[in-house]
């Protein structure tokens, strides 16, 4: 090895899911659809994959796919807020308040100061969900 080559190694399973977050956030969205994709052929049940996989299918205007993914990932982990706001705004984008309504308030449930979920509640227009960590 040349001194000013560095050994490569694999990304663990979760480093791979925060570098696809990270691209996500970046707007790299094939990228991270891709790495989404490697992951979840190695981890098919991975929550964070499954959750984040379905935010950039939202993102891309595909909320069939994204409800599946993103419901997948709460069944897995029913306790994380963000994830239940999140579905909450992917219901209100096609047109199901009432099932939207039901996801905000338990986000609120788990975490009584969600800001997203009470904001979530009085608007009429649903936002695009974006990656929060």
């Amino acid at each position: 090895m040349e001194p000013s080559e560095s050994p490569t190694r694999e990304l663990t399973l979760e480093e791979a899911v925060s570098f696809a977050i990270l691209l996500q956030k970046n707007e790299q969205f094939d990228e991270a659809h891709e790495l989404y994709r490697r992951v979840l052929e190695t981890a098919p049940n991975h929550p964070r994959a499954l959750h984040y996989a379905g935010v950039l299918a939202h993102q891309r205007g595909r909320n069939d796919e994204a409800l599946a993914l993103i419901e997948r990932s709460l069944a897995i982990e029913p306790n994380q807020a963000d994830w239940c706001s999140h579905l909450g705004i992917v219901f209100q984008s096609v047109d199901r308040l009432d099932v939207a309504i039901d996801w905000y308030r338990r986000a609120i449930a788990i975490d009584s100061s969600h800001a997203n979920a009470h904001n979530n509640l009085g608007v009429r227009k649903p936002r695009i969900v974006k990656p929060s960590n």
